[in-house]
């Protein structure tokens, strides 16, 4: 192929190309070495990483025992756009533009360094503001920020630390291969908290102490198959049959009382059309035996209804529709899927359920 090339160079007139024409005697050809050779491959060009800044305060008087990361969680099961500003008063210590995904969390990996109390500033695109005061300090958690009804903020902390909050034994829960995870999260006041899982082999329990505005994952070592929970506290108990393989972690609302809830989301429903006609849909849903939702909506022929934010977290829901001289309804047997609930309306019935987030 390279020989082929220097032809078609010489013979359009490249003289000044060495190798092609030399001083040697009529007839000869001489090639430069070089051109014998096997040409090696381009570098690909490689993007340099740019360095994460240092987290704000680090390396000062004041600086924490590590630095605090930012968590926002987002508890529709649409995605969230927010601005963010965590300011030390006049300076700007944090200031970002966060897309936090259906369902899931956004982190900013340790961006504070120092132990101050900062101002926190959250807008959604939906002109909903939150506004407070946040003061890390010696072992406390990071900043949890939760997208939900309001604005709130969480000390969040890691699994790794639940043995901090353990007040006496264990009760054999923590500890070893842990197989389920219960997180209690505490929006106002703190305090004690028991947790006591039971099989048909045996009960054992263990003592938390949790502090205020917090949220605890607890690692626990539990059996693979149904267990009955229980969690008691000076405000009341609340009990939830469990399978963590199929449910994933479970929840304790941490209030007055406490709830076992599925998780902390706040979910759509979605009302499905599947016919060639319109259709007028009677819709209730009972989160936890309370009625959250009993609503009529006209989806058109082929079209879809989205009812937002209208279930708030349970730990059972039934589900109940009516279409002209269709209807169904539904106790879901599990947690549902982290998604909207669904109806879906065929010329058939009607089909009750839940989804995934898109």
């Amino acid at each position: 192929m390279h020989r082929r090339r220097l032809l078609a160079l010489c013979a359009g007139g490249v003289g000044a190309l060495a190798g092609c024409s030399g001083g040697g005697d009529a007839g000869e050809r001489t090639v430069n070495p070089a051109l014998r050779s096997t040409p090696t491959a381009t570098p690909t060009p490689t993007a340099t990483a740019t360095p994460e800044p240092p987290a704000y305060g680090a390396g000062e008087a004041d600086s924490l025992d590590r630095p605090r990361s930012v968590v926002v969680v987002n508890r529709f099961v649409t995605p969230q756009w927010i601005a963010l500003r965590i300011a030390d008063g006049e300076t700007t210590a944090v200031e970002r533009t966060l897309r936090v995904p259906a369902a899931g969390r956004t982190t900013l990996d340790a961006v504070i360094g120092a132990a101050r109390e900062y101002d926190v500033a959250v807008r959604t695109t939906d002109r909903r503001r939150g506004n407070f005061a946040w003061a890390p300090g010696p072992g406390g958690g990071d900043l949890g920020i939760d997208l939900g009804g309001r604005i709130a903020p969480r000390d969040t902390y890691s699994p790794s630390t639940a043995g901090e909050f353990v007040v006496g034994s264990t009760g054999g829960l923590l500890g070893g291969d842990a197989t389920a995870e219960l997180v209690v999260d505490t929006p106002e006041e703190g305090g004690r908290v028991r947790v006591t899982a039971a099989d048909g082999a045996g009960s054992a329990g263990v003592d938390l102490r949790v502090p205020a505005g917090s949220r605890v994952p607890v690692p626990l070592t539990l059996p693979r198959g149904p267990v009955s929970v229980a969690v008691d506290t000076p405000a009341g108990s609340d009990t939830h049959e469990w399978v963590p393989a199929a449910d994933g972690p479970l929840y304790c609302l941490n209030g007055s009382p406490p709830r076992l809830v599925c998780d902390l989301l706040i979910r759509d429903v979605v009302v499905e059309n599947a016919t060639d006609a319109d259709v007028a849909v009677d819709v209730a849903v009972v989160a936890d035996g309370t009625s959250a939702l009993d609503w009529t909506v006209y989806p058109v022929a082929g079209g879809r209804v989205r009812v937002p934010t209208a279930i708030p977290p349970a730990g059972s829901y039934v589900i109940a529709a009516t279409a002209g001289d269709r209807e169904a309804r539904r106790r879901l047997d599990r947690c549902p899927e982290r998604g909207p609930l669904t109806v879906r309306v065929t010329d058939d019935g009607v089909a009750l359920g839940s989804r995934p987030t898109e």
